[in-house]
């Protein structure tokens, strides 16, 4: 591992372990289908919802799906023009505790970011 990389993952987990403190929480992504320059979301959670910012401007629709711990879609939106709105929310009501998995999809391009329920 290099050592920009090491230093990144610690400043991650540093900034993983401060935000367990607090009642938001980042969604961190964890794989793509593609290898993108950067990220053109964030998304954090709190007790009832996820919200998405869009840091860049995005040429295509985009999808999001929220994925329960056996892989069924309970959750799917498609925004056709995502330039128009800066946030996009998902609720989270009615979800049971568990294991879920975010989707972003753009393109060619998938995003899989990981967040619980308690």
């Amino acid at each position: 591992m290099k050592f920009l990389d090491v230093i990144k993952l610690l400043a991650s987990l540093i900034e993983a372990n401060n935000l367990s403190t607090q009642r938001t929480k980042i969604i961190r992504w964890h794989k793509c289908q593609k290898t993108p320059n950067s990220i053109p979301i964030e998304a954090t959670q709190d007790e009832n919802s996820i919200e998405v910012r869009f840091l860049e401007d995005i040429d295509d629709q985009v999808t999001f799906q929220v994925k329960d711990q056996l892989g069924n879609i309970i959750f799917q939106d498609v925004i056709l023009t995502p330039n128009e709105q800066k946030t996009y929310k998902i609720d989270l009501k009615g979800y049971r505790v568990g294991h879920y998995e975010l989707l972003y999809i753009e393109k060619d391009i998938t995003f899989i970011g990981e967040f619980e329920i308690e």
